[in-house]
């Protein structure tokens, strides 16, 4: 039977010329794109009947975004949807390249993917072309639309940040592969950075490389530190490690770190000192921690 593949972007108040980039990029790959908009933005400056438009009356998250546009392509009779960012600009026959491993057993498919601003993001120069990873991020992931109602969707409550690390999780505590194809290579820029100069990019790097640890890397560049965002990484740490205690660690690896104790080294403390307005980061930890241990959470088993 034939794989069908379909493509699902969701937006909130995107720079418009990026946006024709990345829709521009997978348009002629897929049989429909679905964009599911967080925000009031016009897209009438793109018109191709490929185009689906999905919206709430109001913001429910990224995760209820991305189930809707699972949902619609399951609707369509389509077995994979390769999700994006609204900046996420496809390299030419990545798509395609996808298709080859559409297997039973296989739960995503996804690039390697780096921030070039992030100077100590490098590449994996394996000479394997495939490698099986414990996990994906969202952008540019093709992700099996049987595999995501099997393992029970996205998690809603989560609304934004890690909701890639539990699916991934879940994913692999349900025996689906998560193939990394080591060709592709994605430049995806995480967060609102700027590299500091060269002289001092190279002494940081240095300083990582002396203690085998890369958040002496991140004194690479400046960051500007949401609030809001720091509030749901601190609630939502707490919450995917009560609900898949049974099974190990969730996603402390994005901080570098293997513990709660890392995390606090890694992320929580840096985001107070490199905030701008300190008072709010401070609220936003506080309430983060007090509504991921007051969250009501159901433990998972399979």
């Amino acid at each position: 039977m034939e794989q069908r593949v379909a493509a699902g972007i969701v937006i909130y108040h995107p720079n418009v010329a990026r946006l024709i980039q990345c829709l521009t990029s997978v348009i002629n790959d897929v049989d429909k794109i679905y964009i599911f908009k967080n925000d009031n933005t016009n897209i009438d400056f793109f018109s191709d009947p490929k185009i689906h438009i999905l919206a709430e009356a109001k913001n429910l998250g990224l995760s209820h975004a991305l189930n809707l546009i699972m949902r619609e392509a399951q609707k369509d009779g389509f077995q994979w949807v390769v999700t994006l960012d609204q900046d996420s600009i496809l390299p030419p026959g990545m798509i395609a390249a996808f298709t080859e491993h559409f297997k039973p057993g296989v739960g995503i498919i996804c690039p390697q993917v780096i921030d070039k601003r992030r100077a100590y993001m490098q590449p994996d120069l394996t000479n394997e072309p495939v490698t099986e990873v414990s996990e994906a991020i969202t952008s540019a992931s093709c992700t099996s639309v049987s595999a995501w109602q099997k393992v029970g969707k996205f998690d809603e409550w989560l609304f934004i940040d890690l909701i890639d690390n539990e699916f991934s999780k879940r994913l692999k505590i349900n025996g689906f592969k998560i193939l990394r194809l080591n060709k592709w290579i994605l430049d995806q820029q995480f967060g609102d950075i700027v590299p500091k100069s060269a002289r001092s990019q190279k002494f940081w790097l240095s300083i990582a490389k002396l203690f085998n640890n890369n958040n002496f890397a991140k004194f690479s560049y400046r960051k500007h530190v949401d609030p809001k965002r720091v509030y749901y990484t601190n609630r939502n740490i707490i919450y995917v490690n009560r609900k898949l205690k049974l099974y190990g660690p969730v996603a402390y690896q994005n901080y570098n770190s293997k513990s709660y104790t890392g995390f606090i080294i890694a992320f929580m403390i840096p985001s107070i000192l490199r905030a701008k307005k300190k008072r709010e980061a401070v609220k936003a930890t506080v309430e983060g921690i007090r509504d991921g241990i007051k969250a009501k959470v159901v433990t998972y088993k399979v």
